[in-house]
């Protein structure tokens, strides 16, 4: 068959779009197919998905159709895949809170569309405020895991852009090393946990367990004392399209959990932590970039540098992505925190401080972004977590959800 032509292509009728259920038009018995006076449905439903979720909740009062499809939990799934299919679809977000022991109730939340656009103006800053002091664990199909550490060791998931969160899933004992991600062949949330646990007459008892969220959420009790030397923050780093959690072992080696198999693995890191010759490097950090596992690490008053891993779990695929000199508006020896590339610019969160960072990977510029109204009021600095707004409600598969946890804090 051939192609059309461009000018065939131009000179086509534009297709209308009744606010009426939307039909198929069948052609009549006899007569010559027509233009079509309406999208088909499924025509209709994969432009709907190609829409960032923002969008998609105004475009909900449309017509009864329109609503029933963008509310729909398949619908929420297959519009996460096709971000992660093509992020040019939806433009992240940053959100931050503060360290939660300074008991730091708000959350920030801005576009790094318009920071990367318009580093020179102010970014415009959503807060949130919570009953209570939660920290984030990790972030995963707009998702953001939440745990609670004033009112006991309870977790929640929390959806910024719709706005709800789950009822909290309660935690007996201390957690330590955790994270959350998900498993996408059994269609699960979870969220992991080194729980110290203390009986009476007993000594103290580590337990790995990995929670569910469904409606009778679950606990599974994994043996594997791995998890006990984890450097670092001990907030695992989420993967995808591996469907594992990841952190630094103190060998100088990631420790990856399959969410799937529900089992454990190691393979090395780009830099050799316990030679002699990089006793120097500090501040050894995993996080996600260009839908990668990716590696920064702080060499003591000289640079940093920050790795890609081209093929996951493969060692010998890791790749030097930038190397960060030192900078007089830098704390000197800080940990830098690598958030989004976009382009040739790399977005970067200074640990401990309420800076954040873009560099320009061609020519080694800096520049330092301000955000409005400016989180000022917290002595020890700010995490900041990258997501995408979805329509994944915290209430997946049955979970009870409710929208009186966070609010948002009116300008």
């Amino acid at each position: 068959m051939t192609q059309p032509t461009y000018y065939e292509k131009r000179n086509r009728k534009r297709l209308r779009v009744t606010r009426n259920r939307l039909k198929r038009l069948l052609p009549s018995t006899g007569t010559s197919l027509g233009p079509l006076s309406v999208l088909p449905d499924e025509l209709i439903r994969e432009i709907l998905l190609r829409l960032p979720a923002r969008s998609l909740l105004r475009f909900q009062s449309v017509c009864n159709s329109w609503r029933t499809l963008i509310s729909s939990s398949q619908f929420a799934k297959d519009h996460v895949r096709s971000i992660a299919a093509d992020p040019s679809f939806s433009h992240p977000r940053v959100v931050y809170h503060g360290f939660w022991f300074y008991r730091y109730k708000r959350f920030g939340d801005f576009s790094v569309q318009s920071l990367f656009e318009n580093p020179s103006q102010p970014t415009e800053v959503v807060r949130f405020a919570g009953k209570s002091s939660h920290e984030i664990i990790g972030s995963c199909n707009g998702l953001l895991c939440l745990q609670d550490n004033v009112m006991g060791n309870c977790i929640m998931l929390w959806n910024p852009c719709i706005g709800l969160t789950s009822q909290p899933l309660e935690i007996r004992g201390f957690i330590g090393v955790c994270g959350f991600g998900y498993d996408h062949v059994n269609d699960e949330y979870k969220f992991v946990a080194v729980v110290d646990q203390k009986h009476k007459q007993e000594p103290l008892r580590f337990e790995t367990r990995i929670y569910t969220f469904c409606p009778n959420s679950s606990k599974r009790i994994i043996q594997d004392t791995a998890f006990k030397r984890i450097i670092g923050d001990g907030k695992g780093v989420f993967v995808p399209g591996t469907a594992t959690l990841n952190w630094i072992h103190w060998h100088g080696l990631v420790l990856s959990l399959d969410l799937v198999k529900e089992t454990c693995s190691e393979f090395s890191l780009p830099l050799n932590l316990k030679a002699p010759e990089n006793k120097s490097f500090v501040f050894p950090h995993l996080c996600m970039l260009k839908n990668c596992l990716a590696f920064c690490c702080s060499h003591e008053k000289t640079h940093w540098s920050v790795w890609l891993l081209k093929e996951y779990g493969m060692p010998q695929s890791w790749t030097r992505l930038a190397t960060i000199h030192c900078h007089h508006s830098l704390l000197t020896g800080a940990a830098l925190h690598p958030l989004y590339i976009r382009g040739n610019t790399l977005l970067m969160a200074v640990a401990s401080t309420s800076k954040i960072v873009l560099y320009n990977l061609d020519d080694g510029r800096l520049e330092f972004p301000l955000l409005k109204p400016t989180p000022a009021d917290v002595p020890m600095g700010l995490w900041f977590y990258i997501y995408h707004e979805s329509l994944v409600s915290p209430s997946y598969r049955c979970l009870r959800s409710s929208s009186s946890q966070i609010w948002f804090i009116k300008p």
